[in-house]
């Protein structure tokens, strides 16, 4: 998603050309549905993960350049800002113990990353919103150095007219606040998991991943403020679709669809409408054109990789060059451990896989009744009411302990998945987070009751807890 390009600069040929590309990759992806030539082998899951540098004093640091140098792992590169870096893993089958051996393998290169940090005297977070961040931090000085995101910069602010991003977010205390760049994006730090699909089950997989966003949002939250304000539950679900804010094409409803969303409803018979709708409904942003083979779809995957619906259809290939399905789900917070993030990582799986399995769900929970929990989930996190199946009114949390947890569980076990895996992951750390309502955001919550908004100290307990991967549900105030 976040390859590198060559230019920062775009003229309107550059745009023609791009489009005519993107329009020949469109119709090859679409014989590859209609041929049906997508793998169908196991699939595989993996995670991309959002962090933070901070100083010793817990401010955000923007010296990703030198961390990342010293550090010199493939798996970790640059995000938008030089406060923030990326950790990537490696695809893996889902089966047996992938979920601990994942975990395994994560620790091991978060470890690199915290002592890469710690010997540059700074520290490495992964945490949905930074508490100490502050509006003034955020300038184009500390844009990351990579071409992609200068350009990304410019181009949106060219289509916005150079009308400025304003954040405007409203909890227990308010923000408004304008800015003349993307920058505030990089304040949204996400947990990004990949799911591998085939051509017979992703409609109802991605329809089933915008279903249970509200689940995971509420679940998962870990970013209750922003500039020392306390917000959402979830406040980086609003920080980034409006740090992105760009209006595309006009609905059926009137309402015109945005580059960060929900989505505009349901895929009706295949996952290609959605790259149907990229394809006339958003302008290019990063319109760089390559003469390589136009069956390796680049344009298509690049313009694909600047739309960012919550929950994401991604197009690879193989390494036998076979075409792949795959869904992102972009929903979940970072951290606030390694382990919670691999448990929501189960989490979001089992719960696609339950709400999959109800017959005829999308009439059950139309479109706009699942973007309403969804928002609901962001604002009031695991105290959210939300409407169910046939309208049905629920608290979220007793939604998720008593009926989605349960049923996932069992999902699970169609992959054939370790049992000491489904234990720790969904009954140890899952069923008792739901159960105990601690979630990051609310662990947080709760430090500021108890201590005041004292927020390095809040930052210096939460780093030890972090270095230690302790689930946060165990967490102590």
């Amino acid at each position: 998603m976040g390859q590198e390009i060559s230019t920062t600069s775009f003229s309107k040929e550059d745009h023609e050309l791009f489009h005519q590309k993107l329009r020949e990759e469109t119709k090859i992806l679409k014989s590859w549905f209609d041929n049906r030539v997508f793998t169908t082998d196991h699939p595989k899951c993996g995670l991309e993960l959002e962090a933070w540098l901070v100083s010793e004093n817990q401010r955000p640091i923007a010296q990703s350049h030198s961390f990342l140098e010293k550090l010199n792992h493939p798996l970790v590169v640059p995000e938008i800002s030089k406060y923030n870096f990326e950790l990537n893993s490696k695809p893996f089958e889902i089966k047996g113990n992938v979920f601990s051996h994942l975990e395994s393998e994560t620790l091991n290169i978060w470890k690199k990353c915290t002592d890469t940090a710690e010997s540059l005297n700074l520290r490495s977070f992964i945490i949905g919103t930074l508490p100490t961040l502050r509006d003034h931090m955020l300038t184009m000085e500390c844009l990351s150095t990579q071409k992609r995101y200068f350009a990304l910069n410019n181009q949106v602010m060219k289509l916005r007219e150079n009308k400025p991003i304003i954040l405007d977010l409203e909890g227990k205390d308010w923000i408004h606040v304008e800015h003349d760049n993307v920058i505030t994006e990089c304040a949204a730090t996400s947990l990004q998991i990949h799911f591998g699909v085939n051509q017979d089950n992703a409609k109802k997989y991605y329809n089933a991943s915008i279903i249970s966003s509200s689940l995971i949002a509420a679940l998962c939250a870990n970013s209750p403020y922003l500039y020392g304000q306390e917000l959402w539950e979830e406040s980086r679900i609003p920080i980034f679709e409006q740090s992105v804010n760009l209006k595309s094409f006009r609905k059926a409803n009137g309402e015109s669809a945005t580059r960060v969303s929900l989505g505009n409803g349901y895929v009706k018979n295949s996952i290609l409408e959605l790259f149907l709708e990229n394809l006339d409904g958003y302008p290019s942003l990063l319109p760089e054109c390559n003469d390589n083979d136009a069956n390796w779809l680049d344009h298509l995957r690049l313009h694909n990789g600047t739309i960012w619906r919550w929950n994401r259809p991604l197009i690879g290939l193989s390494d036998e060059g076979k075409p792949t399905l795959r869904l992102e789900f972009r929903v979940p917070s970072s951290g606030p451990s390694i382990t919670d993030s691999i448990a929501n990582m189960v989490a979001q799986i089992a719960f696609v896989e339950a709400i999959a399995d109800i017959e005829n769900i999308e009439e059950k929970i139309p479109f706009e009744v699942a973007k309403e929990n969804f928002y609901k989930a962001c604002k009031y996190g695991l105290n959210a009411d939300i409407t169910w199946v046939d309208g049905r009114k629920v608290n979220i949390q007793e939604l998720l302990y008593n009926e989605l947890i349960p049923i996932g569980r069992e999902k699970l076990k169609k992959y054939n998945i370790d049992e000491k895996d489904i234990q720790k992951y969904m009954d140890d750390i899952i069923h008792e987070r739901a159960k105990s309502g601690q979630n990051g955001s609310y662990w947080q919550k709760s430090f500021v009751s108890t201590h005041g908004a004292r927020f390095q100290e809040m930052l210096e307990m939460y780093y030890q807890f972090q270095k230690e991967n302790i689930p946060v549900h165990l967490w102590k105030v």
